[in-house]
């Protein structure tokens, strides 16, 4: 790896670091029964705000695909990270009102969406071909280390000063450090791969199906509805594991505990799966980290109130997803080339997204309805095992990527 392409991938992991999953998304968990306890609200209601900023993130990854396939990506996450920032700081002001919370959750998703690995990581298979696996590890890695320490901060900060003063201070971070790492990208990232004159004068030596032409695949609506149920059922259970905890009577620093392990499982998958997956035929990788999942769910429903076996079920829980992470852009790449990369990517993330938008009000939903999360756990371990052997359908990777213009469909 060059110096350059080594500094584009600190870059990419400061950003995801410091971006909409662990400065927002990680720390909703805890930030739950507070704002709940300070509105006078359900867990349900207070699941709206991440569910709607999930489902705002869904709608605005192939959007930012898209527009970045065309711009450049410079602009795009430049924007998306201001934009961010300004709204998480809206949170600090809240008043009791769903409506306002509903739509500040949307809009911290839609513009957050570029500071996910939606953004960032679609940057990385422009630049690194064989060694791509290792680069989005790495580059994932830093949602790994942001999703342990965000949760744990988060968890002092609203002991002490509250929710709301925790959200300005997350605003801040996300601003100043977001700025930090846009800029060591995109001072070492070559011309071509941010200017869109460049990247028109190349469009032609790209090579893989178009957007609409992905869309017209069984493999593109596999990819899609394995990660829409997987986020939807390890990240509902993920938002709802400190409500979980302290309902088991562990305490509110086992709790934050808990979702910080979450972020070290993140970590370590994330770089591991990286690795693995230059080495290992990617469904197999899936296959595995699904079935993690799976056992991270049987320990919940049995577990006794162990710290232990609760922190233990935290770090499988987090590999399972973390691994998702890194199997998304690495198929996208794979199985449709390089072509329309942006916006196939984007979709496939959007639809991951959309699935972790729905699962904290599911598991809400269901919390309400049985006031025991058993029954959900339970369902989740089974779609964990379902989407394991499902993956395997997508079969071998297309041995090469038809041009601009050519009538081939090799990937079919």
């Amino acid at each position: 790896m060059t110096g350059g392409r080594r500094w584009i991938v600190i870059g990419a992991a400061l950003g995801l670091a410091v971006g909409f999953g662990p400065m927002f998304f990680s720390t909703a968990g805890i930030f739950l029964k507070p704002m709940a306890e300070s509105f006078q609200w359900t867990r349900a209601d207070v699941a709206l705000l991440p569910m709607l900023a999930m489902t705002g993130t869904a709608i605005g990854a192939p959007i930012a695909g898209y527009v970045a396939d065309r711009i450049g990506w410079s602009r795009v996450i430049g924007i998306g990270m201001v934009l961010f920032s300004l709204f998480v700081l809206a949170l600090a002001f809240a008043p009791q009102s769903r409506l306002y919370i509903a739509i500040a959750g949307f809009v911290i998703g839609l513009a957050g969406a570029a500071t996910t690995a939606a953004g960032y990581l679609a940057i990385l298979p422009r630049v690194f071909d064989a060694r791509l696996g290792m680069a989005l590890g790495l580059g994932m890695l830093g949602t790994g280390v942001g999703g342990f320490l965000m949760p744990v901060v988060a968890g002092r900060l609203s002991g002490v000063y509250g929710w709301r003063v925790s959200y300005a201070v997350f605003a801040a971070l996300a601003l100043v450090l977001g700025a930090v790492a846009h800029r060591i990208i995109f001072a070492n990232l070559p011309v071509d791969d941010r200017g869109p004159a460049a990247q028109a004068q190349d469009a032609a030596a790209l090579t893989g199906a178009t957007f609409a032409e992905a869309l017209g695949t069984f493999r593109f609506w596999l990819i899609a509805v394995v990660m829409f149920l997987i986020s939807m059922i390890i990240l509902g259970g993920f938002v709802h594991l400190a409500p979980f905890a302290t309902d088991r009577g562990l305490g509110g620093d086992v709790a934050a505990t808990a979702a910080g392990i979450v972020g070290a499982g993140l970590a370590v998958s994330r770089v591991g799966a990286g690795f693995i997956l230059d080495r290992v035929f990617a469904p197999l990788v899936g296959l595995t980290a699904f079935i993690l999942g799976a056992v991270g769910f049987v320990i919940l429903i049995a577990m006794p109130n162990s710290p232990a076996l609760l922190l233990l079920s935290a770090l499988l829980l987090g590999v399972s997803t973390g691994t998702e992470g890194d199997l998304i852009p690495y198929m996208a790449r794979k199985y449709f080339g390089k072509r329309a990369l942006g916006a196939i990517y984007g979709a496939l993330f959007g639809a991951a997204t959309l699935g972790g938008a729905a699962g904290p009000l599911v598991y809400g939903l269901a919390f309400d309805r049985f006031k025991s999360y058993a029954p959900i756990h339970a369902a989740s371990a089974v779609v964990c095992v379902v989407c394991a052997l499902a993956i395997l359908a997508l079969g071998r990777y297309p041995a090469e990527y038809p041009r601009k213009g050519d009538t081939q469909r090799i990937w079919r």
